[in-house]
Parts: C-alpha cells; structure tokens; sequence
C-alpha cells in the first residue's frame, strides 16, 4: 500500500504542477499528464487533494478497474487472475452494455461508457498506480447501478476497483 500511495502521490505532483491547462491537448496519448494532457484530474481540489474544510467534490463519473496478472511466467501459478479470463470477463461486459469507444482522457465528461487499453504494462501509462494489470472502465454516474452490479455479479475471483472521479486525484483512488 505504501508504494501504491508513492505512486499516486508522484502523479499527484505532476498534477499540481501542470493544473494552468486545461484538459487535453493535440498529440495527447489517453494516460499521458503533462502540461497539456489530462489536466482536468485536478478539477475538484484546489491542490488535488480534498479537506474537510472545503464541500467534498461532485462526481464526475467512475472508473470499474478489472485486475489481472499479466505476467505470462506467473499465470501458472495463479491461472484464478490471468489475463484471458480477465478478458472474457470484460467482453461478457461488452456483451452486457454494447459496444462503447475508447476513452481519450482519464478523467472524461461522463457522459457515455468507454474503455481503456488493456496492454499497459503495472505502473505504466492507462496502469500508472497499480501493481497488476487493468481492464478498465469509464461509467457515468447514471449507469454505477447497472454496471458495477454487473461486475460484482460476475467477477469470479478477480479483483475489482471501482472509484468516483471528481478531481481529487488522491481521494479519488485511495479513499472513496
């Protein structure tokens, strides 16, 4: 958990640092956080991270993150977390709720469902601050109910994160 808070914290500091943009710019991969790129993660606290003396942030939307052990060399000994099973779990998804585009941004407008890559390797781009591999998710607050039901119905034995987005980068995967 310590290294999974590093790990937030560092993207946090880009964050701050770069929070005079605004949302995303030409040439911009969908995980990149640069002075130009995702700028928005930012949007509901003033340093990226919420107090309580400030009204906690309105959701946004939520990501559904699927982990997975995508290490060829580990999946015999853990085959219950591999990645083809993570990937049929994420089609029968589609199956579920039609197909859906690819997000542009972290942190998208809420709108509509999309997904993310798959092929990030842990702690890398789209799998920044995890230590596996995601299929992930972008879901609008109008569709949490269905989509994380889904998900928690049919999961089997992998692991499911499920976060509000609302700017506060920090809160956003660690507390909420």
């Amino acid at each position: 958990m310590m290294n999974f808070t590093k790990s937030m914290l560092a993207l946090l500091a880009t964050a701050v640092t770069l929070h005079e943009a605004r949302a995303h710019g030409a040439g911009c991969g969908v995980c990149d956080v640069s002075a130009v790129c995702n700028t928005n993660i930012m949007e509901g606290c003033p340093q990226g991270v919420w107090n309580s003396s400030n009204p906690l942030p309105e959701i946004i939307s939520w990501h559904i993150h699927i982990m997975f052990n995508g290490d060829a060399n580990n999946a015999p000994n853990d085959p219950a977390h591999g990645e083809a099973g993570a990937l049929e779990l994420a089609a029968s998804f589609h199956q579920e709720f039609g197909p859906m585009d690819n997000c542009t941004m972290l942190m998208d407008d809420g709108k509509a469902m999309c997904e993310f890559p798959y092929d990030d390797e842990p702690g890398v781009a789209c799998a920044g601050p995890f230590y596996t591999k995601t299929a992930a998710f972008s879901i609008p607050t109008d569709d949490f109910e269905a989509t994380v039901g889904y998900m928690m119905q049919h999961r089997g034995t992998y692991d499911i994160l499920v976060h509000p987005n609302t700017g506060c980068l920090l809160n956003d995967h660690l507390e909420w």
